[in-house]
């Protein structure tokens, strides 16, 4: 009961604290339900570059009957695998990687093997990694709007299952130097844990 408590008056606080300065405003990549964060910037081994401060990991719901099989479920029964992804803002493609083979559930890929997509929005930019494989539908140039459909959600990379890896940047006067940008999709600010919308 108490830790049952203490997690919500948690969560309580923590919505109540102030949109870090510099949010980007995106539409939200995923549509038909609900989605949920399973992770937030830095924690742990996860996101652990400057530029990922303020990322993302978005997939369906995870139910407890879901996390007690998650080593032996395969791919294609993962509720999350496959799930359209959508463009969260108006703008050209400037990356553009989809070949990668998906990985077995439970098994890391390599870091460098991820299908990801990068796109120039205005003054920023939003990369989103782990597309299945051959399914992105633009290519370095393209011209996109917001909420076209770019790809699927797949399990290319360094991860355990399948989900969306979402972040947004802006170069510094340095072109080495990337500025990670919270993100707030309809008013609101996403911690670990929340679920949208």
């Amino acid at each position: 009961m108490v830790a049952i408590a203490t997690h919500y008056a948690l969560n309580y606080n923590r919505h109540r604290q102030p949109i870090p300065a510099g949010a980007v405003s995106l539409e939200f990549p995923l549509k038909g339900g609900s989605f949920q964060v399973i992770q937030s910037g830095p924690n742990g081994k996860t996101h652990t570059l400057p530029v990922e401060k303020y990322a993302l990991d978005i997939t369906k719901p995870i139910k407890l009957s879901d996390f007690l099989k998650f080593r032996q479920s395969s791919l294609e029964s993962n509720p999350t695998f496959g799930s359209p992804i959508y463009s969260p803002c108006a703008g050209n493609a400037i990356i553009a990687v989809g070949g990668f083979d998906d990985m077995p559930i439970g098994i890391a890929g390599s870091a460098n093997e991820s299908n990801h997509i990068t796109i120039h929005c205005k003054q920023f930019n939003v990369a989103m990694v782990h597309f299945k494989k051959d399914s992105i539908l633009v290519k370095v140039g393209d011209a996109g709007a917001v909420c076209q459909e770019i790809g699927l959600i797949g399990n290319s990379g360094y991860l355990s299952s399948p989900h969306l890896h979402l972040m947004s940047y802006k170069i510094s006067s340095n072109p080495d130097d990337k500025i990670a940008l919270p993100i707030i999709f309809n008013g609101k600010y996403l911690f670990r844990g929340d679920i949208y919308p």
